[in-house]
């Protein structure tokens, strides 16, 4: 029979999943710790440090991920330094200032923005700034893969 804090920690690692699409919910930082806590709780018998190594491993990828998604799709693109720089900075000031809406427009406006002040005409710059948004939606869909992955091996770990 499984515990209480068992699915305690279950409810946090799904309010974690939801983070990874969300600014305000650290993701998977929240679903490493609430694997953690349990891996303290019960002894570390069941999760054990193997297994938070792993979890922390999967948690450091998707914040790379997230920060590097934006970018990596506007270079694919060819975007220029001033693009890149620009969905960089432009991902940051829209989740700071928009939320969400700033975090899916914010690498888009900013890539476009940096590729029209480096001088690129506008359907350039715009193609530019679409690679940023579909980067930052396939890290997106990364994100999500690994917070599922990493609420598995705690699962499994647990039976």
């Amino acid at each position: 029979m499984l515990n209480a804090a068992f699915w305690i920690a279950l409810l946090v690692m799904v309010l974690g999943t939801a983070g990874t699409l969300l600014p305000v919910v650290p993701g998977t930082p929240l679903i490493f710790l609430s694997a953690l806590g349990y891996a303290y709780y019960e002894g570390f018998n069941q999760i054990t440090p193997l297994i938070l190594g792993i979890l922390f491993s999967l948690m450091v990828i998707t914040l790379l991920i997230d920060y590097f998604a934006g970018v990596l799709g506007a270079k694919k693109y060819g975007a220029t330094k001033y693009g890149t720089w620009g969905s960089f900075i432009g991902g940051i000031l829209g989740v700071i200032i928009f939320s969400i809406p700033g975090l899916l427009l914010g690498p888009f406006v900013g890539a476009v923005t940096g590729e029209l002040l480096g001088g690129r005409q506008a359907e350039e710059a715009v193609k530019v700034g679409l690679g940023s948004f579909v980067g930052l939606a396939g890290g997106a869909l990364f994100k999500v893969i690994f917070a599922v992955a990493m609420i598995m091996i705690f699962i499994s770990g647990v039976f």
